[in-house]
């Protein structure tokens, strides 16, 4: 694979991510792409709307030979006008596709729908189309018909433009050309890349570091806006039954398209694969590659023996964001520091991507008095940190295979985090031998201040277990989640892909 060849070896579809905001994805991508240089890779990033200030927090590697911004919802591709007429039997498959709430019986296939669709050539729907078209409009009054007579028609209406419009843009859009397609996510992401394996026949990956279908779900229903918004003209009603599920459809639907095109889905961890089960994925295309760190640039920063100190240490590392549930920490540090004098807690990572959740987050710490306890440090390096650390505390909603968990055990701080995703896997062990090792932290429910305060006490009070928990945490980290085997098996993936070989790569472990 020659770096700069035309086509790029593969093009990386990711979603609100990287090059933009630091961390997480941003960080493993960053790193599987600075060490595959002979790789060539070319990027497309999908956003919201056309920001042409926004500031990338990475230099993108040489090896990236192009990059590309798309936004999902920018209406002023679509056009207005009057519409070509499009095939009958076109519009009754998208009817079919509606009528069942995206998501068919089993055995019947997205694929041969969204083929049509994504075939340039007189037949192919327009976003136009879906404004203006005739047949459009009655899609949408069947539509409000049957599945939501009672509702308002605004609410209707809006919501139906506001979950079509991204995907027709989708559909619409151009992409570099690639030997392979790379999508870090189901949802906007997947979509791109299954339209992009269907449209040139090129294989389709798919890693998902955490459950984007879930994780949406998640948001879905915390949502606001769906409801309380306001339009000119007209006031929305709270419908939240029809309108929430009907979200949470779309990204069902995008999550099964992925599956079904993709010739190896991939997962960081076995957890999250029985939701990629649930949402039609094929076992047989299924593969866990887990999350590897550089241990060399993690380890050594704390002593052997950490001399006693008075007080505690804790950070949070990752964005300010409310997957990460950082109000159930603020509230959980408030009742633990009537037991822990000296408690001091950072909170290092990028404020900017949810300000609103950032200022609501301060205006907590504000308002129960712990402004001398909390810092907001903003994006920093974490290697600094984990230098003087004594816990890491993590109480996100969802996780993945959470990367901040091996930075932290590799640097010797033991870990509280909720029990999501992989986390109880990083800090109880997987395989027997890792089992053997011993927990490397502690494990608490979901959305439970009273919980993570108990145990942020417990380790407070036992230096002794927080030193047993480091050198578990080390171990576990050196034996099993080293990077090398990680950019070992993207590397064969990507080289027989591009030489058309379909066979997925196995994982060695």
């Amino acid at each position: 694979m020659t770096v700069g060849a035309a086509p790029a070896d593969v093009c990386v579809l990711v979603e609100g991510t990287y090059p933009y905001v630091a961390g997480g994805v941003s960080s493993w991508l960053h790193a599987l792409i600075t060490n595959l240089p002979d790789v060539s890779f070319a990027i497309v990033h999908l956003g919201s709307t056309p920001d042409r200030g926004r500031a990338r927090k990475y230099t993108l590697p040489p090896n990236v030979v192009e990059f590309r911004d798309i936004a999902i919802h920018d209406a002023a591709w679509a056009g207005s006008g009057s519409t070509a007429v499009r095939p009958s039997a076109l519009w009754d498959e998208l009817r079919e596709f509606h009528a069942q709430g995206g998501c068919p019986a089993h055995g019947q296939a997205l694929a041969p729908l969204f083929r049509r669709l994504a075939s340039p050539g007189r037949d192919e729907l327009q976003a136009r189309d879906l404004l203006y078209a005739p047949e459009a409009w009655e899609l949408l009054t069947e539509r409000y018909q049957k599945r939501a007579p009672h509702s308002s028609f605004a609410d209707v209406f809006w919501t139906f433009r506001q979950t079509h419009l991204p995907l027709f843009a989708l559909l619409q859009a151009e992409l570099p050309d690639a030997c392979v397609y790379h999508s870090l996510s189901t949802g906007f992401g997947g979509f791109l890349g299954a339209i992009a394996s269907l449209r040139t026949g090129r294989p389709l990956v798919l890693t998902e570091h955490g459950v984007y279908t879930r994780e949406r779900e998640i948001e879905i229903a915390q949502a606001e806006w769906i409801y309380n918004e306001r339009r000119e003209g007209y006031q929305l009603t709270q419908r939240h039954g029809f309108f929430k599920e009907w979200w949470i459809e779309m990204f069902r639907f995008m999550a099964r398209l992925a599956y079904e095109t993709a010739d190896s889905i991939i997962s960081i961890t076995r957890v999250n694969q029985r939701y990629q089960l649930q949402n039609g994925a094929d076992p047989a295309r299924m593969v866990v590659v887990p999350n590897g760190i550089n241990v060399a640039r993690m380890e050594g920063l704390r002593p052997t023996v950490v001399p006693p100190r008075a007080g505690l240490r804790v950070g949070f590392v990752g964005r300010i964001v409310p997957i990460k549930d950082v109000k159930t920490l603020i509230r959980a540090v408030k009742l633990a520091a009537a037991s822990i004098p000296g408690l001091l807690v950072q909170l290092i990572g990028p404020t900017d991507e949810d300000p609103d959740y950032f200022a609501e987050c301060r205006t907590l710490v504000e308002t129960l008095g712990l402004g001398n306890i909390i810092e907001f440090t903003g994006q920093a390096d974490v290697r600094g940190y984990y230098a003087t650390m004594d816990v890491m505390l993590l109480t996100s909603l969802s996780e993945g295979q959470p990367l901040v968990i091996l930075e932290a055990n590799c640097a010797g701080v033991p870990a509280i985090a909720t029990d999501v995703g992989a986390c109880r896997e990083l800090l109880e062990g997987g395989a027997p031998a890792d089992v053997k090792l011993g927990p490397s932290g502690l494990l608490t429910p979901v959305s439970s201040p009273a919980e993570t305060a108990t145990a942020l006490i417990a380790l407070y009070r036992d230096p002794a277990l927080r030193q047993r928990m480091a050198g578990a945490g080390q171990e576990r980290v050196r034996r099993f989640y080293r990077e090398e085997p990680l950019y070992t098996y993207y590397g064969a993936l990507y080289g027989r892909y591009c030489t058309q070989d379909r066979e997925a790569v196995a994982w060695p472990a």
